[in-house]
């Protein structure tokens, strides 16, 4: 079954990717790193975009975010019927801003020991969906593929309260998806930042979204808060009918 991809909060997600972890030429850049970073801006961009996708976001002349970096560190709880108690774990998360709206983000999960679990990269539009995700192991060898979004069917960037992301996708030497996969927001409340911590600045804009594959299944529930001075969205809650994922954020930079 054809999966539909989106931020996908924590350690739920991050175990998805694991099995993409397989042979492919290059080596694993390492996190933090100039390799790194440079890996990061080079398949993260507006320019790896596929064209027909850099087309849709250029015909929709989208503003860019008025940040160079954001940095936030999340303590996000697991819950799931099979077990007794939540699990917890950290998420460390940085926000760059890619121009045209667009928002590279990097995650890096990590346990109670402070081991890192996976990272996932993604190139986003204002935190909401995103264009590229690749999710790394900490035991890759080799890059795993990245999933892109090939086609744009409809693009709707939160006019009127709503939302919507409706595409074709693929991954690293696969073939594009027959039916779309969809990222559809409705907003919700809204409320002074600080709520969410005392260093975010502004209001928040409560979005609940649903994420349906190309087979037309709702596979997750998201709450997102849309920082208003930032124009930047952040995931708060992931539900799906596995687990639910519940996200406070205990640290918050700009930069």
């Amino acid at each position: 079954m054809a999966r539909t991809w989106t931020r996908g909060l924590t350690a739920v997600l991050v175990w998805a990717f694991m099995p993409f972890c397989m042979a492919y030429a290059q080596s694993v850049p390492q996190a933090g790193s100039s390799e790194g970073s440079s890996y990061l801006t080079q398949h993260f961009s507006f320019e790896s975009l596929n064209p027909e996708v850099r087309a849709a976001i250029t015909d929709a002349n989208l503003a860019p975010v008025p940040f160079a970096k954001i940095t936030l560190r999340t303590r996000d709880s697991v819950s799931s019927a099979d077990q007794a108690k939540p699990s917890t774990y950290t998420t460390a998360i940085t926000l760059e801003n890619a121009g045209h709206g667009l928002v590279r983000r990097v995650e890096a999960v990590q346990d109670n020991n402070g081991g890192t679990i996976g990272t996932r990269l993604d190139l986003t539009y204002r935190g909401y969906f995103s264009f590229l995700t690749q999710g790394i192991s900490p035991q890759a060898k080799s890059i795993p593929p990245v999933q892109e979004a090939r086609k744009v069917l409809r693009l709707d960037t939160g006019t009127h309260g709503h939302l919507a992301f409706v595409y074709l996708y693929g991954s690293t030497g696969a073939p594009t998806s027959q039916d779309p996969g969809q990222f559809l927001c409705d907003s919700g409340k809204s409320y002074s930042a600080s709520q969410l911590h005392p260093s975010i600045e502004g209001l928040a804009l409560e979005l609940n979204c649903r994420v349906i594959d190309s087979n037309g299944i709702e596979t997750d529930n998201v709450t997102l808060a849309y920082l208003d001075n930032y124009a930047v969205a952040v995931t708060v809650r992931t539900h799906t009918a596995q687990r639910t994922v519940d996200s406070s954020i205990v640290d918050f930079n700009v930069r």
